[in-house]
Protein backbone atom coordinates (compact mmCIF):
# COMPACT_ATOMS: atom_id res chain seq x y z
CA UNK A 1 0.00 0.00 0.00
CA UNK A 2 1.30 3.45 -0.84
CA UNK A 3 2.46 5.34 2.21
CA UNK A 4 1.46 8.98 2.52
CA UNK A 5 3.61 11.67 4.05
CA UNK A 6 2.20 14.75 5.73
CA UNK A 7 1.52 17.99 3.88
CA UNK A 8 5.13 18.96 4.47
CA UNK A 9 7.40 18.27 1.53
CA UNK A 10 10.43 17.45 3.69
CA UNK A 11 11.36 14.12 2.16
CA UNK A 12 14.84 12.70 2.69
CA UNK A 13 16.55 11.61 -0.53
CA UNK A 14 17.21 7.87 -0.77
CA UNK A 15 20.76 6.78 0.10
CA UNK A 16 22.89 5.43 -2.78
CA UNK A 17 25.32 2.55 -2.66
CA UNK A 18 28.83 2.81 -4.02
CA UNK A 19 27.91 0.82 -7.10
CA UNK A 20 25.11 3.22 -7.91
CA UNK A 21 27.50 6.16 -7.43
CA UNK A 22 29.96 4.65 -9.91
CA UNK A 23 27.17 4.13 -12.43
CA UNK A 24 25.98 7.71 -11.99
CA UNK A 25 29.55 9.01 -12.41
CA UNK A 26 30.03 7.00 -15.61
CA UNK A 27 26.72 8.33 -16.90
CA UNK A 28 27.71 11.92 -16.09
CA UNK A 29 31.05 11.53 -17.89
CA UNK A 30 29.25 10.10 -20.91
CA UNK A 31 26.74 12.96 -20.96
CA UNK A 32 29.60 15.48 -20.91
CA UNK A 33 30.69 14.16 -24.32
CA UNK A 34 27.25 14.66 -25.84
CA UNK A 35 26.37 17.85 -27.75
CA UNK A 36 24.28 20.31 -25.75
CA UNK A 37 21.52 22.59 -26.96
CA UNK A 38 20.84 25.78 -25.06
CA UNK A 39 17.18 26.36 -24.35
CA UNK A 40 15.57 28.94 -22.12
CA UNK A 41 13.41 27.92 -19.18
CA UNK A 42 10.41 29.39 -21.00
CA UNK A 43 11.04 27.17 -24.04
CA UNK A 44 11.38 24.10 -21.84
CA UNK A 45 8.18 25.00 -20.01
CA UNK A 46 6.26 25.42 -23.27
CA UNK A 47 7.62 22.10 -24.53
CA UNK A 48 6.41 20.33 -21.38
CA UNK A 49 3.02 22.08 -21.67
CA UNK A 50 2.78 20.86 -25.27
CA UNK A 51 3.51 17.28 -24.16
CA UNK A 52 0.69 17.39 -21.60
CA UNK A 53 -1.68 18.91 -24.16
CA UNK A 54 -0.72 16.20 -26.66
CA UNK A 55 -1.31 13.46 -24.07
CA UNK A 56 -4.67 14.94 -23.10
CA UNK A 57 -5.82 15.31 -26.71
CA UNK A 58 -4.75 11.83 -27.84
CA UNK A 59 -6.17 10.14 -24.71
CA UNK A 60 -9.48 12.02 -25.06
CA UNK A 61 -9.88 11.04 -28.70
CA UNK A 62 -9.03 7.43 -27.82
CA UNK A 63 -11.51 7.20 -24.95
CA UNK A 64 -14.36 8.65 -27.02
CA UNK A 65 -14.17 5.74 -29.45
CA UNK A 66 -13.53 3.25 -26.61
CA UNK A 67 -16.61 4.49 -24.74
CA UNK A 68 -18.64 4.29 -27.93
CA UNK A 69 -17.79 0.58 -28.05
CA UNK A 70 -18.44 0.09 -24.30
CA UNK A 71 -21.80 1.90 -24.30
CA UNK A 72 -22.97 -0.20 -27.23
CA UNK A 73 -23.67 -2.78 -24.54
CA UNK A 74 -27.22 -2.13 -23.23
CA UNK A 75 -26.28 -2.98 -19.63
CA UNK A 76 -23.25 -0.70 -19.43
CA UNK A 77 -25.26 2.10 -21.05
CA UNK A 78 -27.40 2.09 -17.89
CA UNK A 79 -24.37 2.25 -15.57
CA UNK A 80 -22.61 5.45 -16.69
CA UNK A 81 -21.99 6.84 -13.18
CA UNK A 82 -20.52 3.50 -12.15
CA UNK A 83 -18.14 3.61 -15.12
CA UNK A 84 -17.09 7.13 -14.13
CA UNK A 85 -16.37 5.74 -10.65
CA UNK A 86 -14.16 3.09 -12.26
CA UNK A 87 -12.31 5.78 -14.22
CA UNK A 88 -11.47 7.68 -11.03
CA UNK A 89 -10.65 4.47 -9.16
CA UNK A 90 -8.24 3.60 -11.98
CA UNK A 91 -6.76 7.09 -11.70
CA UNK A 92 -6.15 6.51 -7.99
CA UNK A 93 -4.52 3.12 -8.67
CA UNK A 94 -2.26 4.48 -11.44
CA UNK A 95 -1.15 7.43 -9.29
CA UNK A 96 -0.47 5.14 -6.33
CA UNK A 97 1.73 2.99 -8.56
CA UNK A 98 3.51 6.09 -9.91
CA UNK A 99 4.28 7.27 -6.38
CA UNK A 100 5.97 4.06 -5.20
CA UNK A 101 9.66 3.21 -5.01
CA UNK A 102 12.82 5.27 -5.25
CA UNK A 103 12.04 6.30 -8.85
CA UNK A 104 8.57 7.56 -8.06
CA UNK A 105 7.20 10.40 -10.15
CA UNK A 106 5.94 12.38 -7.15
CA UNK A 107 5.71 12.17 -3.36
CA UNK A 108 2.20 11.22 -2.17
CA UNK A 109 0.69 13.32 0.60
CA UNK A 110 -2.55 13.06 2.52
CA UNK A 111 -4.65 16.22 2.34
CA UNK A 112 -7.45 17.05 4.80
CA UNK A 113 -10.72 15.68 3.44
CA UNK A 114 -12.54 18.97 4.00
CA UNK A 115 -9.98 20.73 1.79
CA UNK A 116 -10.60 18.32 -1.10
CA UNK A 117 -14.35 17.85 -0.60
CA UNK A 118 -15.48 21.03 -2.46
CA UNK A 119 -13.45 20.03 -5.53
CA UNK A 120 -14.90 16.50 -5.45
CA UNK A 121 -18.41 17.95 -5.02
CA UNK A 122 -17.89 20.18 -8.07
CA UNK A 123 -16.80 17.09 -10.02
CA UNK A 124 -19.88 15.10 -8.96
CA UNK A 125 -22.12 18.03 -9.93
CA UNK A 126 -20.28 18.45 -13.22
CA UNK A 127 -20.81 14.78 -14.08
CA UNK A 128 -24.46 14.65 -13.03
CA UNK A 129 -25.55 17.95 -14.60
CA UNK A 130 -23.82 17.26 -17.91
CA UNK A 131 -25.57 13.88 -18.14
CA UNK A 132 -28.90 15.57 -17.34
CA UNK A 133 -28.18 18.29 -19.90
CA UNK A 134 -27.62 15.68 -22.59
CA UNK A 135 -30.82 13.88 -21.56
CA UNK A 136 -33.05 17.00 -21.57
CA UNK A 137 -31.60 18.93 -24.53
CA UNK A 138 -30.86 18.29 -28.20
CA UNK A 139 -27.24 17.48 -28.99
CA UNK A 140 -26.75 20.95 -30.48
CA UNK A 141 -27.69 22.69 -27.23
CA UNK A 142 -25.52 20.29 -25.23
CA UNK A 143 -22.51 21.07 -27.45
CA UNK A 144 -23.19 24.81 -27.24
CA UNK A 145 -23.22 24.58 -23.44
CA UNK A 146 -19.81 22.90 -23.49
CA UNK A 147 -18.46 25.62 -25.78
CA UNK A 148 -19.74 28.34 -23.43
CA UNK A 149 -17.61 26.94 -20.59
CA UNK A 150 -14.62 29.02 -21.76
CA UNK A 151 -16.43 32.40 -21.51
CA UNK A 152 -17.93 31.20 -18.21
CA UNK A 153 -14.44 30.60 -16.81
CA UNK A 154 -13.46 34.18 -17.73
CA UNK A 155 -16.64 35.61 -16.18
CA UNK A 156 -16.52 33.59 -12.93
CA UNK A 157 -12.83 34.36 -12.46
CA UNK A 158 -13.64 38.07 -12.77
CA UNK A 159 -16.70 37.97 -10.47
CA UNK A 160 -15.13 35.90 -7.68
CA UNK A 161 -11.44 36.79 -7.88
CA UNK A 162 -11.34 40.00 -9.97
CA UNK A 163 -9.00 38.28 -12.41
CA UNK A 164 -8.82 39.77 -15.88
CA UNK A 165 -7.15 38.64 -19.08
CA UNK A 166 -5.67 40.54 -21.99
CA UNK A 167 -7.97 41.79 -24.74
CA UNK A 168 -6.12 39.71 -27.35
CA UNK A 169 -6.83 36.53 -25.39
CA UNK A 170 -10.51 37.42 -25.01
CA UNK A 171 -10.78 37.89 -28.79
CA UNK A 172 -8.94 34.61 -29.36
CA UNK A 173 -11.37 32.79 -27.04
CA UNK A 174 -14.38 34.28 -28.83
CA UNK A 175 -13.00 33.35 -32.26
CA UNK A 176 -12.28 29.78 -31.14
CA UNK A 177 -15.74 29.35 -29.58
CA UNK A 178 -17.40 30.82 -32.67
CA UNK A 179 -15.54 28.44 -34.96
CA UNK A 180 -16.41 25.37 -32.88
CA UNK A 181 -20.00 26.56 -32.59
CA UNK A 182 -20.39 26.94 -36.36
CA UNK A 183 -19.25 23.35 -36.89
CA UNK A 184 -20.89 21.55 -33.97
CA UNK A 185 -24.19 23.31 -33.30
CA UNK A 186 -26.81 22.19 -35.77
CA UNK A 187 -29.99 22.54 -33.70
CA UNK A 188 -30.87 25.00 -30.96
CA UNK A 189 -34.36 23.80 -30.06
CA UNK A 190 -34.70 23.60 -26.30
CA UNK A 191 -37.08 24.12 -23.38
CA UNK A 192 -37.06 26.04 -20.11
CA UNK A 193 -36.00 23.09 -17.95
CA UNK A 194 -33.34 22.02 -20.45
CA UNK A 195 -31.98 25.56 -20.66
CA UNK A 196 -31.79 25.84 -16.87
CA UNK A 197 -29.96 22.51 -16.57
CA UNK A 198 -27.55 23.44 -19.38
CA UNK A 199 -26.80 26.76 -17.68
CA UNK A 200 -26.17 25.02 -14.36
CA UNK A 201 -23.91 22.49 -16.11
CA UNK A 202 -21.85 25.29 -17.67
CA UNK A 203 -21.48 27.05 -14.30
CA UNK A 204 -20.50 23.95 -12.33
CA UNK A 205 -18.05 22.80 -15.02
CA UNK A 206 -16.33 26.19 -15.02
CA UNK A 207 -16.18 26.19 -11.20
CA UNK A 208 -14.68 22.69 -11.17
CA UNK A 209 -11.92 23.69 -13.55
CA UNK A 210 -11.22 26.96 -11.72
CA UNK A 211 -11.08 25.20 -8.35
CA UNK A 212 -8.48 22.73 -9.62
CA UNK A 213 -6.05 25.58 -10.22
CA UNK A 214 -7.13 27.35 -7.00
CA UNK A 215 -6.54 24.31 -4.79
CA UNK A 216 -3.13 23.62 -6.31
CA UNK A 217 -2.08 27.16 -5.36
CA UNK A 218 -3.88 27.37 -1.99
CA UNK A 219 -2.60 24.03 -0.71
CA UNK A 220 0.85 24.42 -2.23
CA UNK A 221 0.77 20.95 -3.78
CA UNK A 222 1.58 19.43 -7.14
CA UNK A 223 -1.19 18.46 -9.56
CA UNK A 224 -0.69 14.66 -9.11
CA UNK A 225 -0.79 15.05 -5.32
CA UNK A 226 -4.13 16.86 -5.49
CA UNK A 227 -5.58 14.42 -8.02
CA UNK A 228 -4.56 11.43 -5.89
CA UNK A 229 -6.63 12.77 -2.99
CA UNK A 230 -9.51 14.06 -5.10
CA UNK A 231 -9.96 10.83 -7.06
CA UNK A 232 -10.52 8.81 -3.87
CA UNK A 233 -12.99 11.36 -2.46
CA UNK A 234 -14.84 11.61 -5.79
CA UNK A 235 -15.43 7.85 -5.88
CA UNK A 236 -16.96 7.98 -2.39
CA UNK A 237 -19.26 10.86 -3.37
CA UNK A 238 -20.42 9.08 -6.53
CA UNK A 239 -21.42 5.85 -4.74
CA UNK A 240 -24.84 7.12 -3.51
CA UNK A 241 -25.50 8.80 -6.88
CA UNK A 242 -24.73 5.55 -8.68
CA UNK A 243 -27.02 3.57 -6.35
CA UNK A 244 -29.90 5.94 -7.18
CA UNK A 245 -29.36 6.23 -10.93
CA UNK A 246 -27.48 3.22 -12.28
CA UNK A 247 -28.69 -0.29 -12.98
CA UNK A 248 -26.04 -2.75 -11.80
CA UNK A 249 -24.91 -4.86 -14.78
CA UNK A 250 -24.45 -8.62 -14.88
CA UNK A 251 -20.78 -8.79 -15.89
CA UNK A 252 -20.97 -12.55 -16.50
CA UNK A 253 -22.96 -12.05 -19.71
CA UNK A 254 -21.05 -9.03 -21.03
CA UNK A 255 -18.70 -9.99 -23.91
CA UNK A 256 -15.03 -10.34 -22.93
CA UNK A 257 -13.95 -7.87 -25.60
CA UNK A 258 -16.27 -5.22 -24.15
CA UNK A 259 -14.83 -5.81 -20.67
CA UNK A 260 -11.31 -5.38 -22.06
CA UNK A 261 -12.28 -2.00 -23.52
CA UNK A 262 -13.92 -1.09 -20.19
CA UNK A 263 -10.72 -1.92 -18.29
CA UNK A 264 -8.48 -0.11 -20.79
CA UNK A 265 -10.81 2.89 -20.66
CA UNK A 266 -10.01 3.31 -16.97
CA UNK A 267 -6.28 3.46 -17.69
CA UNK A 268 -6.78 5.96 -20.51
CA UNK A 269 -9.09 8.02 -18.28
CA UNK A 270 -6.31 8.25 -15.68
CA UNK A 271 -4.09 9.87 -18.33
CA UNK A 272 -6.90 12.31 -19.18
CA UNK A 273 -7.47 13.25 -15.54
CA UNK A 274 -3.76 13.67 -14.81
CA UNK A 275 -3.08 15.73 -17.94
CA UNK A 276 -6.14 17.92 -17.20
CA UNK A 277 -4.81 18.72 -13.72
CA UNK A 278 -1.30 19.31 -15.11
CA UNK A 279 -2.52 21.66 -17.87
CA UNK A 280 -4.67 23.69 -15.45
CA UNK A 281 -1.95 23.69 -12.79
CA UNK A 282 0.78 24.78 -15.22
CA UNK A 283 -1.36 27.24 -17.23
CA UNK A 284 -5.01 28.01 -16.42
CA UNK A 285 -8.57 26.71 -16.67
CA UNK A 286 -9.11 28.98 -19.68
CA UNK A 287 -6.18 27.42 -21.54
CA UNK A 288 -7.60 23.98 -20.83
CA UNK A 289 -10.93 25.07 -22.32
CA UNK A 290 -9.23 26.23 -25.51
CA UNK A 291 -7.59 22.80 -25.71
CA UNK A 292 -10.98 21.15 -25.03
CA UNK A 293 -12.68 23.05 -27.85
CA UNK A 294 -9.99 21.98 -30.31
CA UNK A 295 -10.31 18.40 -29.06
CA UNK A 296 -14.06 18.53 -29.61
CA UNK A 297 -13.56 19.79 -33.14
CA UNK A 298 -10.99 17.07 -33.86
CA UNK A 299 -13.32 14.35 -32.55
CA UNK A 300 -16.22 15.67 -34.65
CA UNK A 301 -14.02 15.84 -37.74
CA UNK A 302 -12.69 12.30 -37.23
CA UNK A 303 -16.21 11.02 -36.66
CA UNK A 304 -17.51 12.68 -39.81
CA UNK A 305 -14.54 11.41 -41.82
CA UNK A 306 -15.11 7.83 -40.63
CA UNK A 307 -18.80 8.16 -41.56
CA UNK A 308 -17.92 9.46 -45.03
CA UNK A 309 -19.53 12.87 -44.48
CA UNK A 310 -18.54 15.58 -46.95
CA UNK A 311 -17.36 18.81 -45.32
CA UNK A 312 -19.34 21.88 -46.35
CA UNK A 313 -17.96 25.40 -46.79
CA UNK A 314 -19.48 26.33 -43.40
CA UNK A 315 -17.62 23.42 -41.76
CA UNK A 316 -14.32 24.49 -43.31
CA UNK A 317 -14.82 28.12 -42.21
CA UNK A 318 -15.64 26.98 -38.67
CA UNK A 319 -12.58 24.73 -38.48
CA UNK A 320 -10.29 27.49 -39.75
CA UNK A 321 -11.75 29.99 -37.26
CA UNK A 322 -11.33 27.58 -34.34
CA UNK A 323 -7.74 26.68 -35.11
CA UNK A 324 -6.86 30.31 -35.89
CA UNK A 325 -8.31 31.40 -32.54
CA UNK A 326 -6.39 28.67 -30.69
CA UNK A 327 -3.15 29.63 -32.45
CA UNK A 328 -3.71 33.31 -31.62
CA UNK A 329 -4.38 32.41 -27.98
CA UNK A 330 -1.04 30.57 -27.69
CA UNK A 331 0.76 33.59 -29.17
CA UNK A 332 -0.99 36.18 -26.97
Amino acid sequence: MTSFSTLSNDVEPPSMESKDEETALDSALYEDRLPRWRTSSQQRSRFIDALWVGLNASATIAIVFMNKFVFADPQLRKAQIMISMWHFAATFIVLCAASRGSRRLFTPIRLPTLQVLPLSAFFAGFLLLNNLSLATNPVGVYQLAKILTAPAVVWINFILFRKTIERNKILAVLITCTGVGIVSVDALRTNVIGTAIAGAAVTITACYQIWIGKKIVDLGVEAPQLLLNQSATAVCLLIPISLCIDTFPDFSIIPANTLRFLFAGGIVASFINLSQFMIIGRTSALTFNIVSNIKMLSILSLGWYSEGRIFTLVDVVGILLAFSGAWWYTKS
